[in-house]
């Protein structure tokens, strides 16, 4: 009973799941899709007891790790709602990306928003969620990473539909750190679109999904079938400038995918996502074809010039 109650600062990372986008995008298309295109989750679990820390280490496709020690300067409960600011920025990147490139009319707007804070922020200040519209010393803009340490600078901010204006200070945290306390990312929202869409809430979380959210919306609005009639999969955030970025838990999600019989998976190259994810691809007995990406345009001419779907037959 101990050990299985007993927390320890570890964390776990195992297969998860694998959601066709169209349970939770929808968007109204006249055009019919033959295949399918895939998100791929991982299980991550943080402060894992003692028994699940054992089991973890006798399983191969687990990883178990350390917690980093940066998060004795965190609450680490603040991570899960990091993790769910990310999906909704991811969703309606996806969009952003997807609907642009078809030629429908969007109106978005994108701001550095506040997705993390650390216990040394000045108190009473900044949020997570918080917009950032400006950042001044002495009444003269000044960008985030050119603030001096033990300087002060007032940040204003959008919170929810007020603006608020804080002091804070970029604190001396020890020998080697000077910080604000703060992790800071594009948050991207839409304001107005032709495309008509809906998004179903899921227990996911996170950012991983944007690539193939952008290429199942995409494909939704283009008379010619990316899909290709197989089962596409794949992994890496989207940015508004179509770049895919490096995710974590590369190698659970060559699991989960290859255990859902996917076709196609896609894999950034950044952050070594594609070399890690070739590595194990090359352990398993699999079908499943693995292309690294750097941007959507990547993936897009990847799908057009493959022989073998069923719209090249």
């Amino acid at each position: 009973m101990f050990i299985s109650v007993f927390k320890v600062e570890y964390s776990l990372t195992a297969p998860g799941y694998n959601n066709n986008v169209d349970s939770f995008i929808v968007v109204d298309s006249e055009y019919e899709i033959d295949g399918s295109f895939h998100t791929t989750s991982v299980i991550s679990l943080k402060g894992i007891t003692y028994l699940q820390y054992l089991i973890g280490n006798k399983e191969e496709k687990v990883f178990v790790s350390a917690y980093p020690e940066y998060y004795e300067n965190l609450v680490v409960s603040d991570l899960k709602v990091m993790s769910y600011l990310m999906k909704d920025d991811s969703l309606y990147t996806s969009l952003i990306v997807g609907i642009k490139n078809t030629g429908y009319s969007i109106d978005y707007e994108s701001y550095s928003t506040v997705y993390l804070t650390w216990n040394y922020l000045d108190e009473d200040t900044l949020e997570i969620g918080d917009k950032i519209i400006e950042v001044t010393h002495q009444d003269v803009p000044i960008e985030l990473s050119d603030i001096e340490c033990l300087s002060t600078v007032t940040i204003k901010v959008l919170r929810g539909d007020d603006i608020l204006e804080f002091d804070v200070t970029r604190n001396q945290v020890n020998e080697t750190l000077c910080g604000i306390g703060i992790y800071v990312d594009v948050f991207s929202t839409i304001l107005s679109t032709e495309v008509e869409y809906e998004l179903i809430e899921t227990i996911t979380s996170g950012s991983s999904g944007g690539l193939m959210q952008s290429l199942y919306i995409f494909n939704q609005l283009t008379e010619f079938d990316y899909s290709l009639g197989l089962k596409i999969g794949g992994t890496g955030t989207i940015s508004v400038d179509e770049t895919v970025g490096a995710i974590g838990g590369i190698e659970q999600k060559i699991y989960t995918s290859d255990m859902n019989n996917i076709d196609i998976f896609f894999a950034p190259y950044a952050g070594n996502n594609y070399n890690d994810a070739l590595a194990l691809l090359n352990t398993l007995d699999s079908d499943m074809i693995l292309v690294g990406v750097d941007t959507f345009s990547d993936a897009l001419d990847y799908l057009v010039n493959y022989e073998g779907g069923a719209s090249n037959e």
